[in-house]
C-alpha cells in the first residue's frame, strides 16, 4: 500500500483568524514542497467563481445557485490541483472544504433538507479527495463579527450577514464537524501564537499517524 499526501482543512466562521493561521503555516512549510489552496478559487475558474460568489453585486443570488456554485468551483479544484497533488504524495492544506458548504449553505441558508442532495453531489465531486482531517477554529460569531470589522479590507457579502445568519453558520460548523472522519476543535478565542502552536502539533501528529492508500485518488487522475 502506497501513503497517499495527506489532505488537512482548516475550516471555520467569519472572524476566525483561518487567515491569519495559514500564512503562518506558509512561512513555516516554505521549505517543503507542500500544496496551499483556498475554497472558492484555488484555480483560475475556482477564482472567476469566488469573485462572483463573495461580490456584494450578487445580492440576488438565489441559495440554490450559492450552492451549486460552490460544488462547481470545488469540481474544479479537487481535480485540477487536489487530487493529483495527493496522489504524488504531498500535503494539501485548504483554507476551507466541505464543511464551510454544509456550515454556510446548509445552516446558514436555512436549507436543511438539501443536506442529502449534498453528500450525494459532494461524493461525486470529490470521490476519493475527501480531507484526512478538518481543524475547525471555533469563534462566538459576536467575537468574529468584532474583528472582521476592525479588519482593513472590505467586507464581501457574506461578512455583512446578520449575527442569526452567523450563528447558524457556527451551529452547522459543530454539528456537521461530528460527521466527518478525523476532525479537531480549537477555541479560537485564544492568542494567535497558542493556536498556530496547537495547528501545529495537530498537523505533526496527523502525518505521524493517519496512513491511507493512494490507488483511489490516483485512479481520479490516470
Amino acid at each position: 500500500m502506497n501513503k497517499k499526501g495527506i489532505f488537512i482543512v482548516i475550516e471555520g466562521g467569519e472572524g476566525t483568524g483561518k487567515d491569519a493561521q495559514i500564512d503562518l503555516l506558509k512561512k513555516v512549510y516554505e521549505d517543503r514542497d507542500i500544496v496551499f489552496t483556498r475554497e472558492p478559487g484555488g484555480t483560475e475558474i475556482g477564482e472567476k467563481i469566488r469573485e462572483l460568489l463573495l461580490s456584494k453585486t450578487s445580492s440576488k443570488m438565489s441559495a440554490e445557485t450559492e450552492l451549486l456554485l460552490f460544488l462547481g468551483a470545488r469540481a474544479q479544484i479537487v481535480r485540477e490541483i487536489i487530487a493529483p497533488a495527493l496522489c504524488a504524495g504531498k500535503m494539501v492544506i485548504s483554507n476551507r472544504f466541505g464543511l464551510s458548504t454544509a456550515a454556510y449553505q446548509i445552516y446558514g441558508r436555512e436549507r436543511l433538507y438539501y443536506e442529502k442532495f449534498l453528500q450525494e453531489v459532494s461524493d461525486v465531486v470529490v470521490q476519493a479527495s475527501m480531507p484526512d482531517l478538518y481543524i475547525l477554529i471555533d469563534v462566538d460569531p459576536k467575537i468574529g463579527l468584532a474583528r472582521v470589522a476592525s479588519r482593513a479590507k472590505e467586507n464581501d457579502r457574506f461578512d455583512d450577514e446578520k449575527i442569526s445568519f452567523h450563528s447558524r453558520v457556527r451551529q452547522g460548523y459543530l454539528e456537521s464537524v461530528k460527521k466527518t472522519k478525523n476532525y479537531v476543535i480549537i477555541n479560537g478565542e485564544k492568542s494567535i501564537e497558542d493556536i498556530h502552536k496547537e495547528i501545529l502539533e495537530i498537523i505533526e501528529d496527523a502525518q505521524n499517524n493517519i496512513i491511507v492508500d493512494s490507488s483511489a485518488v490516483c485512479a481520479m487522475v490516470n
